[in-house]
């Protein structure tokens, strides 16, 4: 590179040059990702005086504006009117923090996260680390609002304060505005020498994704707008999905035939070098991308409407979406029929439960679909088969806490049962309760206190064969009495077996739940329920999963 010079600018004059429009967010540069944990120690930094980093910043003029990163909101518009634009190749993620620091405004970060910064707090009280945080609700003599601070009126917003605090405050003010950033400016007219700086500065600090490196890399195709946009069409549930997922797929469609970084990324650098016809973007690789979109979104209607896969909470792996994307791509984006839907099922339930997608099956079990799949959509048959069998104490020795295809896959299960009250045997609402993260709605059958004070472990309380969806009320309810305690009043009711059906609970005279001693009643139960959800598992999908039990 050349024409390289430094210079300091203290946050207030950054805060000019944004609200001038000076400062632009090229193509190139990644999607917001900071979370107010980062913001928080960017801030403190700064009211420590210690060093943030310097802003890389791209000086050019008009004719390169194409290149602006249209859909970005974490930094005002570029204003055409400035001679230069300033494009932003590292230091996004900062000068938006202190930007939008200043203005109290929210943002959503790249993971759908929002960070209201007009929760951004200077506090007084010592016992954190950090002297700003982000608080719900700020107490008015302990938190005072950031955007307070930093407003032109803020003698008038905080002169109630004691003399003591008003001080510290002031303190903070100061510190803050007048603290020196260093910017970095680099002049040239060839945009790849930008793209190797934008890459090897990321990949020295914080390591970019694979997905940002390879929006890098495509920059002029416009990949990021379109994965962007494609990700706002997908049905509710699935908009938050990786970006990286869709590369992925879209290398698949390409004609890869294995899933490494460096494998995607040179696909879509291939593409656009194919896909580029003097300086505008090709219809030939606007209409791959139509097909490519097309796929994907049949592969997640598959999953919704096929596997009862109401969001992505309940995909046991995001890369299902990109092998089963390339089967609508070599079926001619076609419905698959009978037989096609037959093994498909097979793969989905096999793949699930044993966590195919996971660790080393993931570099053998992922090629081999993709030959499988391309075979089943082109030819029309071939069978799945699935040679690995998983021991079914997998199922009990797994703790519903930890996340992973099994558990995943487990609480699918659940849902597709169509899980009920115990109160009226009504439907559970499973698009309001059925989510891994709402753990009030996971109910431990046998309450976890009770097992606590019977001598197992926390892992064995936390079994997956100890859990079943209750809503909140009524686990409340149930608090930490023996199941044949809780369960007395549902006991003869009407609805009671179909409830318990619903949920996969053994639930006749010798179930263990009806055994008066919790330790015995609880390894009677955990044997019996692991054979039901193994049988569960492989009704659904129609092929043998587990290994036989040895007697």
């Amino acid at each position: 590179m050349r024409d390289i010079s430094v210079k300091k600018y203290k946050i207030k004059r950054l805060w000019t040059l944004c609200d001038q429009g000076v400062f632009a967010v090229p193509e190139i540069q990644r999607e917001f990702v900071w979370d107010s944990k980062r913001a928080s120690n960017l801030l403190d930094s700064v009211h420590r005086q210690l060093p943030i980093g310097s802003l890389l910043v791209w000086k050019t003029g008009p004719h390169h504006r194409h290149l602006l990163r249209q859909a970005q909101e974490i930094l005002p518009p570029h204003d055409d009117a400035n001679p230069e634009t300033w494009f932003l190749i590292d230091g996004q993620q900062r000068l938006a923090v202190l930007y939008r620091a200043k203005e109290g405004h929210t943002v959503r970060n790249d993971r759908g996260r929002e960070l209201d910064f007009s929760k951004l707090c200077f506090s007084f009280d010592r016992r954190y680390e950090s002297r700003f945080l982000f608080i719900r609700r700020p107490l008015p003599k302990v938190h005072i609002p950031l955007k307070n601070i930093l407003a032109h009126n803020w003698l008038a917003k905080l002169r109630s304060l004691p003399q003591g605090k008003f001080a510290e405050i002031e303190k903070c003010r100061s510190l803050i505005t007048q603290y020196e950033v260093p910017v970095m400016f680099v002049v040239t007219s060839d945009l790849e020498e930008v793209r190797e700086a934008f890459l090897r500065i990321n990949s020295g600090g914080l390591r970019i994704s694979k997905a940002d490196r390879a929006f890098t890399r495509a920059a002029r195709l416009d990949l990021r707008r379109l994965v962007t946009e494609l990700r706002a069409k997908l049905p509710s549930g699935f908009n938050e999905i990786s970006p990286g997922i869709l590369q992925s797929a879209m290398a698949l469609i390409a004609g890869q035939k294995e899933l490494k970084s460096s494998v995607v990324e040179s696909t879509i650098v291939r593409m656009e070098e194919e896909g580029i016809e003097d300086g505008k973007v090709s219809r030939q690789f606007t209409q791959k991308w139509r097909v490519i979109s097309d796929c994907i979104k049949k592969a997640i209607d598959h999953l919704r409407n096929e596997f009862g896969v109401i969001n992505l909470t309940f995909l046991p792996s995001d890369n299902m979406i990109v092998t089963l994307a390339l089967f609508f791509h070599a079926n001619n984006r076609a419905q698959p029929n009978a037989v096609q839907k037959r093994e498909i099922r097979k793969w989905f339930w096999a793949t699930a439960v044993g966590r195919r997608y996971a660790g080393r099956g993931y570099y053998e079990n992922i090629p081999s679909d993709i030959r499988y799949f391309k075979r089943l959509g082109r030819q029309r048959h071939g069978q799945f088969t699935f040679p690995d069998l998983v021991p079914k104490d997998d199922i009990r020795r797994t703790d519903y806490h930890v996340s992973g295809s099994l558990t995943t896959a487990f609480f699918l299960l659940l849902c597709n049962r169509e899980p009920r009250y115990l109160e009226n045997g009504s439907f559970i609402p499973l698009d309001k309760t059925a989510s891994m993260a709402n753990r009030k709605d996971k109910h431990h059958l046998f309450p976890k206190a009770l097992l606590l004070r019977n001598a197992f472990s926390l892992r064995e309380a936390n079994s997956l064969c100890n859990m079943c969806y209750v809503v909140a009320e009524e686990n409340q309810a149930f608090g930490s009495n023996k199941p044949a305690v809780y369960l007395a009043k549902y006991r003869h009711l009407r609805h009671f077996a179909s409830v318990m059906k619903s949920h996969v609970v053994p639930y006749k005279s010798d179930s263990g739940l009806w055994f008066a001693g919790a330790r015995r009643g609880y390894k009677k139960f955990i044997n019996q329920r692991l054979q039901l959800i193994c049988s569960a598992f492989e009704k659904e999908a129609g092929i043998r999963l587990f290994k036989k039990d040895w007697m």
